[in-house]
């Protein structure tokens, strides 16, 4: 399992990047950060990825 981390996870290339790495058996998304969205829970911005 390869463990990664996105910068930007807010805007639309980090956002899509998060739901393709949440769905792929081998990576797991350990950090995801956002300035603009800075506090907010990633389950909160995209409901449809919580596990």
């Amino acid at each position: 399992m390869i463990s990664v981390g996105i910068l930007g996870a807010s805007g639309y290339a980090g956002s899509e990047l998060l739901r393709l790495l949440a769905v792929h058996p081998d990576f797991e998304v350990r950090v995801a950060g956002a300035e603009s969205q800075a506090g907010t829970a990633v389950a909160d911005l995209y409901p449809n990825l919580a596990a």
